[in-house]
């Protein structure tokens, strides 16, 4: 069975990139203030960083993993899971929207965390049918990143919450330096 490995490449990328928006964006929002520039922009950075290096280390245990995968084709099968297994965030970053926008809620990290999960065990997933088989050790390495990247995401949120309220004063203070208003 021969995978065109770049066949929606780009969907793939924007779908990721936008859920991973989503993920920081909401994280980031204040109920009181749903709509603050800095909250949303600080967010949408930190949701792309965070999927990026979640992505990075995802596919580097993959392709550690990833054994009957022939050589040349290792790295384009490992990217081509990880993208595919990426698309499993989309209905918990349509959740974590609804959630935060339109319900209110302010603890939205549990989103994260399971749509974080279900795209590691579905690019676990993915990998296995590339090989014809399914791998123990690509779900439990795909699990492990997993699970590191939700703990790491869940004990970071409360430092990161304050950045924004912080990046918003610094912005104000030189403003008014420049202004002239003074000290």
């Amino acid at each position: 069975m021969e995978v065109d490995f770049r066949k929606g490449r780009a969907l793939k990328a924007l779908i990721r990139r936008l859920c991973f928006i989503v993920f920081g964006v909401g994280a980031m929002s204040n109920p009181l203030d749903v709509l603050n520039l800095y909250n949303i922009g600080f967010g949408a950075f930190t949701g792309l960083l965070f999927g990026w290096l979640f992505r990075m280390f995802l596919k580097g245990f993959l392709g550690m993993a990833g054994g009957s995968i022939q050589k040349e084709k290792r790295k384009e099968a490992v990217r081509y899971a990880v993208d595919s297994g990426m698309l499993f965030l989309s209905p918990f970053a349509l959740m974590l929207l609804l959630a935060t926008f339109y319900l209110n809620w302010s603890m939205t990290v549990p989103f994260i965390s399971a749509g974080i999960m279900a795209a590691g065990t579905a690019s676990a997933i993915e990998m296995g049918r590339l090989q014809g088989r399914q791998a123990v050790k690509n779900t439990i390495a795909a699990s492990v990143v997993s699970f590191a990247a939700s703990y790491v995401w869940t004990l970071s949120f409360p430092i990161l919450y304050r950045a924004p309220s912080l990046i918003e004063g610094g912005v104000s203070l030189a403003l008014s330096l420049i202004g002239g208003g003074g000290l």
